[in-house]
């Protein structure tokens, strides 16, 4: 390749990332922008100054159980792996999907990054990623279709006309039907089919055999979602305005497609999200954004400070296993990965 080429790449490279930068600036901004036009700031910080303290230390008591329930499911999928490490990849993992753009497809991508040396190929590797990630967000679409259906059959835990609970079983209905349709076309084309379909059906084959087969562990899977949408219960709680869990369940659905878009840690714009959901769903907006700033916090540190304290344990045990080989086994060690470098 020229140099002009590689000059070309470079700029166009450039180029590209101050757009994807000022995109991400305008999104920020617009969702802010909703946010304050939502509720003026002056009521918001009001409204947090007068919040329940215990409703919030509940909140960040379901926050670390749904953490520990990820932990659980996450061990299902990984059991060759020593129990402290499983622990220490999934906390890790849970950070990144905290911090970084892209919640629970950040996660797997993180998983797969940490069990890459863990003694599997990398196709059976990606396999688990995807089954993990495809359970957890197909289980999120169900019970979002189960709580429309209950408020539609008049269950008296949020709104109970037609707009309200007809939407999300619309949304599940066509999310999972559209996994079966991927899962049936992967099936019936095998290695027509494109390379990326094949990918997601093969994430879907997994969770789907996970269920077929099911063990205690993947109540994690049930824990890590309803524990979540239930911290953010418990912050509206602490606000002094209660709303129903069915509600407040859907809300948390529809608020977390924001996160499609890629800003780290979803700031502003799942904060936009769940705000705008909760007052379509009964909460007044002021209470709303009070208690999705608060839930935004605690989702956000509990699971990053969870990654931070296991990232660090992890160094901890390296120079521990270093120490314990001595000078000579560390030249020896050294030599070796400096041979597979070169080959």
């Amino acid at each position: 390749m020229s140099y002009e080429h590689l000059v070309g790449a470079g700029n166009r490279g450039s180029r590209s990332r101050v757009l994807r930068g000022l995109a991400t600036a305008i999104v920020g901004a617009v969702a802010v922008g909703v946010l304050v036009w939502v509720a003026a700031p002056g009521k918001v910080l009001h409204q947090l100054g007068d919040m329940s303290a215990t409703w919030a230390l509940v909140a960040v008591a379901l926050e670390i159980g749904s953490c520990l329930c990820y932990v659980i499911v996450f061990r299902f999928f990984f059991p060759e792996s020593a129990a402290a490490t499983s622990r220490r990849v999934a906390w890790i993992a849970m950070g990144a999907g905290a911090v970084l753009p892209g919640g629970n497809i950040t996660s797997a991508a993180a998983t797969g990054l940490l069990m890459r040396d863990g003694g599997l190929g990398t196709r059976q590797l990606l396999g688990r990623c995807a089954a993990l990630l495809c359970l957890l967000t197909a289980f999120g679409f169900a019970v979002n279709g189960v709580a429309g259906a209950l408020l539609l059959a008049g269950v008296p835990d949020g709104p109970l006309d037609l707009s309200h609970t007809g939407i999300p079983i619309l949304v599940s209905v066509v999310v999972l039907s559209g996994a079966a349709i991927v899962v049936f076309a992967s099936r019936r084309f095998g290695e027509r089919t494109p390379k990326a379909v094949r990918g997601v059906a093969a994430g879907l084959e997994g969770a789907w055999t996970a269920v077929r087969n099911p063990a205690w562990r993947l109540i994690g899977a049930a824990g890590f979602f309803c524990l979540d949408v239930a911290a953010l219960w418990a912050a509206c709680a602490a606000t002094g305005h209660r709303l129903g869990f069915l509600a407040v369940l859907i809300a948390y659905c529809i608020g977390y497609l924001a996160t499609a878009v890629p800003i780290p840690a979803g700031l502003g714009v799942l904060d936009a999200g769940l705000a705008g959901a909760l007052v379509l769903y009964g909460l007044p907006p002021t209470a709303s954004v009070g208690a999705v700033l608060v839930y935004h916090a605690i989702s956000i540190w509990v699971p990053g400070l969870g990654g931070l304290i296991a990232w660090l344990s992890t160094r901890r045990v390296r120079a521990t296993k270093l120490a314990d080989i001595g000078p000579s086994g560390l030249a020896a060690l050294r030599l070796a990965e400096a041979t597979e470098t070169d080959a």
